[in-house]
């Protein structure tokens, strides 16, 4: 096997619970990937803006953000999939409707908060969503929605997974990276899906991919690939689903699992 593309997830798996990757380790590899026309695709659940920040000094690299609803590179957006109109406002309304809850609206333009968010879940957001826009009703907001991130109880993580499942139905996919995070993304959309959009663009088998993940939004991905690799501080589900494992993402799992692969 012939590896082609090296597709990350970011939080938890490529970045430390810092956030942060060590920098120049990771530029030699990205360097022998470069030189080797080998794709480096950062895939994560994260907004778009962010990831290119993340990766501002590597040009080269491709994206799939919002958990495989935008593709895209530095220089553009190649593809979005979009919730419809009445999926979009039916998930509004029984956000709105629970009273624990705290959500993005994330979407092509920019993410959108509600003002009357918390400080504390301000905060977190901003971090997260650098294209950050305060509103007094999502309803009004006039763009694509592409995902909802959502913030619950971190022991009511799964109740709410259920419970959202329930409300909003089978137009969706409810899917947690854990610690109370939870998103709603289209049901027939997932990381799995944006590197099939790069397959095909960029004529790369499947078979010839590599891909890192730690949470349940990267399980497809990991099925996707000839490559599955988990981390050390995967869920049980991760390690069972990809056939290859790596150490923990703050001893930089991915760096050291690339560097033995490509034998630099």
């Amino acid at each position: 096997m012939t590896i082609k593309l090296v597709a990350t997830d970011m939080d938890g798996t490529f970045l430390t619970d810092e956030k942060h990757f060590d920098r120049e380790r990771f530029s030699r590899i990205y360097s022998y990937m470069t030189n080797h026309n080998i794709k480096f695709v950062s895939a994560s659940g994260n907004q778009y803006y962010q990831l290119k920040d993340f990766f501002k000094d590597f040009p080269e690299t491709l994206f799939v953000a919002e958990n495989g609803a935008l593709i895209g590179s530095h220089k553009k957006i190649y593809q979005t999939d979009n919730f419809s109109i009445e999926t979009t406002q039916k998930t509004i309304d029984v956000l709105n409707n629970l009273s624990e809850i705290q959500f993005i609206m994330c979407g092509e333009k920019s993410a959108y908060i509600l003002n009357s968010a918390t400080p504390e879940f301000y905060e977190i957001s901003n971090f997260y969503f650098p294209e950050l826009t305060s509103v007094d009703d999502m309803a009004m907001v006039d763009d694509k929605t592409l995902k909802f991130s959502v913030n619950c109880p971190d022991d009511k993580t799964e109740y709410y997974m259920d419970k959202l499942s329930q409300l909003i139905g089978p137009n969706v996919s409810i899917v947690s990276s854990g610690h109370g995070d939870i998103d709603v993304i289209r049901a027939d959309v997932n990381k799995a899906t944006g590197l099939s959009y790069l397959s095909d663009k960029l004529n790369i088998d499947p078979a010839d991919m590599c891909a890192f993940g730690d949470g349940g939004n990267d399980l497809e991905m990991l099925r996707y690939v000839g490559h599955g690799v988990s981390m050390q501080n995967g869920s049980n589900i991760v390690k069972k689903t990809a056939p290859y494992q790596t150490i923990d993402n703050n001893q930089q799992g991915v760096l050291q699992h690339l560097e033995e692969l490509f034998e630099i």
